[in-house]
């Protein structure tokens, strides 16, 4: 979670502050204020809060807790020294006594030798201490700092009773601790410590931070300053005062972002980035994705092949909706989500996230335009995974035709919609950028944790046959300015192409065009009623088919009098190839032809059983019967009678299979195909 807006104005109001380090050892400045962490539970919430503390100037000290859950987790250390990279200071939480006291260590010198060891081998410069308030030190009636020589009263009889557990001065009969006579403490195996036996100069150690010279001292101990003044409400401009607050404490309310773009915007990347280098719990294209069902999360790719389906069902629309927002608020986190997608579906998603922060990503358009046809976007007249726009004459509009509008109405779209935006041809460059973009949003950045997730690059194109801008054809440069120009003059691009000097050069281009759209148009009419050649490549019944005519792997198969039945192990992935052949390879005549210039569309006919689904591939392979590429055409789960799909071959395949896929994770306990037909279009 976030941080109550309330702790912001506790440091404005102290304005500026200094580590305890700086406040302990310089006793000749009068007027002083060191802001000072103990960090009981969440290391998490900590270093978000050293991040906005360095963006405001605040220099504070955070003590660890050893034997806490954080203390081991694989990034304790980066975080640890991320906090001491904004400026912080880190210090050791002092729990050993409460830890001699349970059993769990025999030599308390030792234990701390090796815990400071450790610390400052990483590269952390700890040399304060402060005690914890366990428990067990009410409980058994001993403060942590009872074992440092340095620290022994002249009369601790006197002087240490009646102090909490922290070691300041209680009016809390229930917080308060009586000093032992005998100057030791004991633990149940009749084990004895001497108290002040331990030297914190032999461990390095320089100051315990209650033993500092204070005029004033503020905690916020069990989350009110009940027991001591409210430093808000005290002036601190002159004296010298140490405050307490624990992050804890100052947990916020739940915080939602949505990174709504276009497709190939560089979403994922940025939903990477976001997960592991901020406070947030960032998902990649999770809502509509999931639902709830009998109190469990479960995936359902539902962005993707039917997606027009989906588009068209508002209901079901909300109900997924409202199946993410249960799941986020369970998370106890903040929460960020980048999403192309969701746009479609604006107000539905405004209505169940109604405080939510809507973030408009947008990449230059004609990056975007040649990313979505590389892959593949509106390459059959079927293609029913990718949005259709409402622009008059759609369905007679060219593959490329509908790309253009595609990333002109969606980005016009989040232009109204979205409060910022965030341009990813300059963050994914510049680190400081985007570190400022996402703290301008109320987002902390900890740059240790991000240099990483910054160099990956993810989800980039395999194939790349629709070249760069710089080689477009005359046609395809004119298509794109003349959809595209209002929304690169919106987004602020237009300065890229050469601003409006190149529009008018664009004339004797458009011109040209013009005539040949004229001519494309009276072809279409012309054509209207004229069919497509189609040839048919498939036509199976499975239930009269031989089981060695397919190849599977990590499952059984069986034909019986209704179709081929396939049982996945449940051991591995498993896989039944449709058209002869093996996964990875095919002899001459398995699978079927390839032809440019046409496409393939189809229909499969199964049953599937359990809570899992299968996919349908479409596995490509060269000459030499090598394969190059899989494409998924299409989820199957129980419920679906039919999976229809379509698939233009790649310039480079020469032969095609179909074959299904189980994902270890999500396998259904058994499917059978009935049958499945193919056929090739010749547009």
């Amino acid at each position: 979670m976030s941080i109550k807006p309330e702790y912001f104005e506790y440091l404005e109001h102290i304005g500026s502050s200094v580590t305890l380090r700086e406040f302990a050892t310089n006793l000749d400045q009068p007027n002083l204020i060191t802001l000072r962490h103990d960090v009981d539970h969440d290391i998490d919430l900590a270093l978000e809060m050293s991040f906005w503390e360095k963006e405001r100037g605040i220099r504070s000290t955070y003590f660890l807790l050893h034997g806490t859950d954080y203390w081991d987790t694989p990034l304790f250390i980066t975080k640890a020294l991320q906090i001491q990279d904004f400026g912080h200071e880190i210090g050791l939480h002092v729990n050993v006594l409460s830890e001699w006291m349970r059993g769990k260590v025999d030599s308390v010198f030792k234990t701390l030798e090796g815990i400071l060891e450790g610390l400052r081998q990483a590269g952390l410069r700890v040399c304060g201490i402060s005690s914890h308030g366990d428990p067990l030190c009410y409980q058994n009636q001993f403060i942590n700092y009872w074992c440092f020589s340095e620290l022994k009263p002249d009369n601790p009889i006197k002087t240490e009773s009646g102090l909490t557990a922290e070691g300041i001065p209680s009016t809390d009969q229930i917080r308060s601790i009586s000093y032992p006579l005998s100057h030791k403490i004991k633990r149940g195996d009749r084990s004895q410590f001497p108290l002040w036996s331990i030297s914190m100069e032999e461990l390095g150690i320089i100051y315990d931070a209650t033993h500092t010279s204070y005029d004033g001292y503020f905690t916020d101990s069990h989350g009110s300053w009940r027991h001591l003044k409210n430093p808000l409400r005290m002036d601190l401009s002159e004296g010298r005062f140490q405050i307490l607050i624990h992050p804890e404490h100052w947990r916020g309310d739940l915080k939602i972002y949505f990174f709504l773009s276009t497709a190939r915007s560089g979403s994922k990347w940025l939903s990477n980035f976001l997960d592991k280098a901020t406070p947030l719990c960032s998902r990649h294209e999770f809502s509509l994705n999931h639902r709830f069902e009998n109190g469990k999360l479960v995936s359902e790719k539902r962005t993707a092949h039917g997606f027009r389906y989906l588009s068209g069902r508002q209901d079901e629309v909300r109900k997924l909706l409202i199946d993410s927002r249960i799941w986020i608020e369970s998370q106890n986190q903040d929460f960020a989500e980048t999403n192309v997608y969701l746009e479609r579906f604006l107000p539905t998603l405004r209505e169940v996230f109604p405080e939510a922060i809507f973030v408009h990503l947008h990449r230059d358009p004609k990056d975007v335009v040649r990313s979505i046809m590389n892959r593949k976007w509106y390459d059959t007249p079927e293609d029913d995974k990718h949005p259709e726009m409402e622009v008059e004459d759609w369905e007679s509009l060219s593959q490329f035709e509908k790309a253009c509008w595609y990333v002109r109405l969606t980005n016009q779209s989040l232009l109204g919609s979205c409060s910022a935006p965030i341009v990813f041809d300059i963050i994914v460059h510049d680190f400081k950028c985007l570190g400022q973009t996402l703290s301008a949003l109320g987002i902390a950045v900890f740059p240790r944790l991000g240099e990483k997730p910054f160099k990956q690059i993810i989800n980039s194109n395999i194939v790349n046959e629709f070249p760069a801008y710089s080689k477009w054809k005359d046609e395809h440069v004119v298509l794109y300015q003349g959809i595209m120009w209002p929304v690169i003059m919106a987004l602020g691009y237009e300065v890229s192409y050469g601003g409006s000097s190149y529009v008018q050069s664009l004339g004797a281009l458009l011109k040209k065009y013009v005539l040949k759209r004229l001519q494309h148009q009276r072809n279409l009419q012309e054509n209207t009623h004229k069919e497509h050649q189609v040839k048919k490549l498939a036509n199976i019944e499975f239930r009269a088919r031989k089981t060695r005519e397919f190849f599977s792997k990590g499952c059984k198969i069986k034909v019986t009098e209704k179709g081929l039945v396939i049982i996945p192990s449940r051991k591995t992935h498993a896989f039944c190839v449709l058209g002869g052949g093996t996964w990875y390879k095919l002899r001459q005549n398995q699978g079927w032809l390839s032809k440019i210039g046409s496409h393939i569309r189809g229909e499969l006919e199964a049953i599937c059983t359990g809570d899992g689904f299968f996919q349908l591939f479409c596995l490509m392979y060269d000459k030499k019967g090598m394969q190059i590429e899989k494409v998924s055409l299409g989820q199957f789960r129980q419920g679906d009678v039919e999976l229809k799909f379509s698939y233009r071959p790649r310039a480079q395949a020469n032969r095609f299979n179909l074959a299904i896929y189980m994902n270890m994770n999500e396998m259904p306990e058994s499917l059978m195909l009935k049958s499945l037909s193919v056929e090739e279009i010749f547009d």
